[in-house]
């Protein structure tokens, strides 16, 4: 649904080359690169699996975002609530976190043994909320009914994040990948009075995709991998 504006179609623009895009909205480390994703009535194969088809594969760019940790599941409880930092709600981040662990590890593996290895560019995840609370925020405090994200509540889930990108970061080291760590303005930012301005760098709320880049994040988070592809022998 954002192909227009995808990584992949933002990396092909800035490094004049061709770029197969396998992202998939909602897909997840198992359901989605490893195993088969189902989406609109059809079952998708693993992206993994078709990468290993691929002739000719110069680099891997992998976007993994929160959705692995059923992100949307513990933002919407932080809105309905006036201090999401239970017990529950933090065991549940912890099983969800261990579960992902795995299987980024053995996703890791598989980019590892890709014929030919090719360059593989992790990118971590980004802090989509704004540090401070701001009653002016609408994307702070939610959708109708909701009692709003706290100053709280939006340390817990960037430092959720941060444990996120930890394992993203380690795991990726381990195997001497690059890491692209992009930074993409938050929510509510204020944006330059300047008639040049290319606009927010995330989706609110009421957009489409809400807490996915627009058009300008896509393209700030392209520039980030971007830098870190190298060429190969034949300079391409």
């Amino acid at each position: 649904g954002r192909s227009t504006d995808s990584l992949a179609a933002e990396l092909g623009n800035l490094l004049a080359v061709p770029v197969l895009s396998l992202a998939c909205p909602s897909a997840t480390t198992s359901a989605g690169l490893l195993g088969p994703q189902e989406r609109g009535g059809l079952l998708l194969p693993p992206q993994v699996g078709v990468l290993k088809q691929v002739q000719g594969l110069l680099f891997v760019a992998v976007a993994i975002g929160p959705n692995d940790l059923g992100w949307s599941d513990l933002v919407t409880y932080c809105y309905a609530v006036e201090n999401c930092a239970d017990n529950i709600s933090q065991g549940e981040f912890d099983y969800r976190l261990a579960a992902f662990d795995r299987d980024y590890g053995a996703l890791l593996a598989e980019l590892a043994a890709l014929p030919g290895q090719p360059q593989v560019v992790v990118m971590t995840s980004y802090d989509a909320l704004p540090a401070t609370a701001d009653p002016a925020c609408a994307d702070l405090r939610g959708p109708a009914g909701a009692a709003g994200l706290t100053t709280a509540e939006v340390d817990l889930l960037d430092a959720r994040n941060d444990q996120l990108n930890a394992i993203l970061v380690a795991g990726a080291q381990k195997y001497g990948f690059g890491v692209a760590r992009p930074h993409l303005a938050p929510l509510c930012t204020p944006e330059p009075a300047a008639a040049s301005s290319t606009g927010p760098d995330l989706q609110g709320l009421t957009d489409p995709f809400p807490f996915h880049p627009t058009g300008t994040g896509s393209l700030r988070t392209a520039a980030a991998v971007a830098r870190l592809i190298t060429p190969d022998s034949d300079g391409n």
